[in-house]
């Protein structure tokens, strides 16, 4: 410390013995007036001394450019109040960049809006407001945004009320103009289930809001639809989050919208209580990224089939489209899923190269029963999950390639990747009831050059991928005076693991031993009839991959029919493969 700053310390220690003699002596009035000065000025010295000493900090030797381009990764607006609060410097600079101020979110108040607001000067605005519908309190709201509209960039408005279509009349009547908004974007806290209007209502004539917005390229509702009113052909992006709607509206909504290159319905359910079969066929010919989550069935309405079979997708980007259908198994029927119709949509074109099958159960933490999980994969990334049924798969699948619904097709002719897994044991005979049933899922997948296992027993899988090769003769056994059709011919490589997890008292449970052997000989004859069968057809295995605890328990006549033989552990292939990039959208949209 500095000779200035040791004399300091000194005299403020001192300073309450000498009030107190001063205070005590009824004489001295002058002396307490000049103590009060000294004290006085004492602290300010002592403020200027920690000034002088934040300054000197290495942080505060930073260029201010450099520190609003660190506070500018805060998020802006309310995030960037505490760094305001730290040191005078911070203050200053965080008070005096107006970039730092953009951004309102919804947890802020009025009163914050419209600081942050101001201290924004003249930059574009990404607005988040909370209103509510009774009296008066649109009026807020409409005195907060009117002086800074024409800054909005982008303004998300979470309405408490009934009908949102109240907020869209009081936002239709009031001068409020945007030039330069971009996204419009609107979330509704308890809605009902009843459309937002009646047939008889309509919006102000003058509708000067949405009629204005030259810029408005990006939609964005959850908890409600959008109106007719709310579409052009300048819209290019539209999400639709957590509503039920009315399959005609929304078909007359997209046909409003058809320059449409983003489309994102998550959790939005298609209904309908009118069977008219004179639907529109909606063709977006421009869309290029479309998500679809459905994880929901809304009092037996299931009207996912009617709208793909009225979607025409002709420039659809493969990579940039997710479809995950993870439906409760108890709350619908197969029949709903796959009634039938006039056309179907292909979302996927044949780019899916890997097809992975998850037996998991609805509910986390328990045994998969009688359904299980098929995703498909591009260029290492989840495409479309969807739960299925064991008794959809005779019109899931198709050779070379499955129906997702009745009206979405997926195409497997280059699926080169076979993947089984489980996180608990499982019996997949339960699903793959029987060996024809068996030959008919291998069809879809024709041009699998590596069969990857990572289940409680992959012996099964093999027996009964051997067995169904006998399906189509008068036996299912191999002593068949008929030859055998094999599947998926083009096979090389085999990887067999089993999963870690064993459920004391379940019968897959109790099945213990190592993953390629079993515990019986039996088992360790179902893989060495396997490899014979395919060297019998002149297309040996080349490889087994396997732990190398389970490679010594192989039969030493296997070494004779593969090519290779090598250790090695599971990749990411055999963990949960739920699309990320759909993960992230459920975050934002659905928390």
């Amino acid at each position: 410390m500095s000779d200035l700053g040791t004399n300091i310390l000194a005299l403020v220690l001192e300073l309450p013995n000498t009030r107190e003699i001063c205070l005590n002596d009824p004489l001295s009035p002058a002396l307490v007036s000049e103590l009060a000065e000294t004290e006085a000025l004492i602290s300010e010295a002592l403020r200027e001394v920690n000034i002088l000493q934040s300054d000197m900090r290495p942080v505060n030797l930073l260029p201010v450019e450099l520190l609003i381009h660190i506070f500018g990764f805060l998020g802006g607006g309310s995030f960037v109040v505490p760094v305001s609060h730290v040191c005078r410097r911070w203050r200053n600079v965080a008070l005096c960049t107006p970039s730092l101020w953009t951004v309102i979110r919804e947890s802020d108040d009025f009163l914050a809006a419209t600081t942050f607001m101001e201290r924004s000067n003249n930059l574009v605005l990404d607005v988040s407001l909370q209103v509510i519908i009774s009296d008066g309190e649109f009026k807020k709201f409409h005195d907060i945004v009117t002086p800074h509209a024409s800054r909005f960039r982008r303004l998300h408005v979470v309405v408490h009320g009934y009908r949102v279509f109240d907020f869209y009349y009081s936002l239709s009547e009031c001068d409020l103009v945007m030039p330069a908004l971009e996204h419009f974007s609107i979330r509704i806290i308890e809605y009902g289930f009843e459309d937002d209007r009646s047939d008889e209502e309509r919006l102000p004539l003058c509708q000067r809001f949405f009629d204005q917005l030259e810029s408005l390229t990006e939609l964005t509702f959850r908890g409600t639809l959008p109106l007719r009113e709310h579409l052009s052909h300048s819209i290019r992006s539209l999400t639709i989050a957590d509503r039920s709607f009315d399959l005609n509206e929304v078909l007359a909504c997209l046909e409003a919208a058809s320059n449409l290159e983003y489309l994102a319905l998550l959790d939005s359910v298609p209904h309908t209580f009118h069977r008219s079969t004179q639907r529109p066929i909606v063709e977006l010919s421009r869309l290029k990224e479309f998500h679809w989550f459905q994880g929901r069935v809304v009092d037996n309405l299931l009207e996912t089939v009617k709208l793909f079979e009225h979607l025409v997708l002709p420039g659809l980007d493969t990579s940039s489209t997710q479809f995950v259908m993870l439906l409760d198994p108890s709350k619908y029927m197969n029949s709903a899923l796959y009634t039938p119709c006039h056309r179907f949509t292909n979302l996927f074109n044949t780019a899916v190269t890997e097809l992975i099958l998850e037996a998991s159960h609805y509910a986390s933490g328990k045994p998969a029963r009688n359904n299980i999980v098929f995703h498909g994969r591009h260029n290492g990334e989840t495409v479309f999950s969807v739960r299925v049924m064991r008794g959809s798969l005779g019109f899931l699948c198709v050779p070379g390639g499955m129906f997702l619904t009745s009206s979405v097709y997926v195409d497997l002719s280059k699926v080169t990747h076979l993947t089984f897994t489980s996180t608990l044991p499982y019996a997949w005979n339960r699903f793959f009831r029987t060996p024809p049933i068996w030959a008919h899922f291998l069809r879809s997948v024709p041009f699998v050059k590596v069969l990857r296992l990572h289940v409680s027993t992959p012996t099964d899988i093999i027996k009964s991928i051997t067995n169904a090769s006998y399906s189509n003769s008068n036996s299912d056994s191999s002593d068949s005076p008929y030859p055998p059709t094999l599947f998926i011919p083009d096979l090389q490589y085999l990887h067999l693991f089993r999963c870690g997890v064993v459920v004391v008292g379940e019968e897959e449970g109790k099945r213990r031993g190592t993953v390629c052997t079993g515990s019986s000989n039996s088992e360790k004859k179902d893989l060495l009839r396997f490899l014979a069968t395919r060297v019998e057809f002149g297309i040996p295995i080349k490889s087994i991959v396997c732990s190398p605890e389970d490679g010594d328990g192989l039969l030493p006549a296997v070494l004779d029919l593969v090519e290779s033989i090598e250790f090695g552990r599971p990749g990411n292939w055999a963990e949960p493969q739920f699309p990320s990039r759909m993960a992230a959208l459920l975050e934002k949209h659905l928390n």
